[in-house]
């Protein structure tokens, strides 16, 4: 099921199996940056901007609020394992994010990337890459957004 309840705007988003939030690696600005989980520390990285690709769509770009750059596939790839970076925004599906509600779990969604059809995977401690893998349905692939102003 597709997501109608997220709509453009800032959030923090929280790993479902982790409970820690999605950052950039040291609150990096460049490109290629690492995108890891984080404990909550108030930063700018990890403050995400959710802007849909199509109005009332559920594919979004995804922003990260300190560096000004997109949630990217690294290389566009679309094999496992493969990590999550920022990069300045292109028109690549590699920055096009598919938002799915859970309908068992109210509240929780996946992730999954436009260009591979993998949702965003997470470990389960601080400074984890976050890659992306395919769905197995579980709570590392499971996230929570946090409506923030900003």
């Amino acid at each position: 099921m597709t997501n109608s309840a997220i709509t453009d705007g800032s959030y923090l988003v929280r790993n479902v199996g982790s409970g820690l939030l999605l950052q950039v690696a040291d609150a990096s600005r460049r490109s290629g940056a690492r995108i890891v989980l984080g404990t909550d520390d108030g930063s700018d990285a990890q403050l995400w901007r959710f802007t849909a690709v199509h109005p009332g769509g559920a594919l979004f770009h995804i922003e990260n609020a300190g560096s000004g750059k997109r949630l990217d596939v690294t290389g566009a790839s679309t094999d496992d394992g493969v990590r999550i970076q920022q990069w300045s925004a292109n028109a690549f599906g590699a920055q096009e994010w598919l938002l799915e509600a859970h309908v068992d779990a109210p509240g929780t969604y996946t992730v999954t990337s436009f260009i591979s059809g993998k949702p965003l995977t997470a470990g389960d401690t601080p400074e984890a890459d976050v890659h992306q893998r395919e769905d197995v349905d579980a709570p590392t692939q499971w996230w929570r957004f946090e409506r923030r102003e900003g």
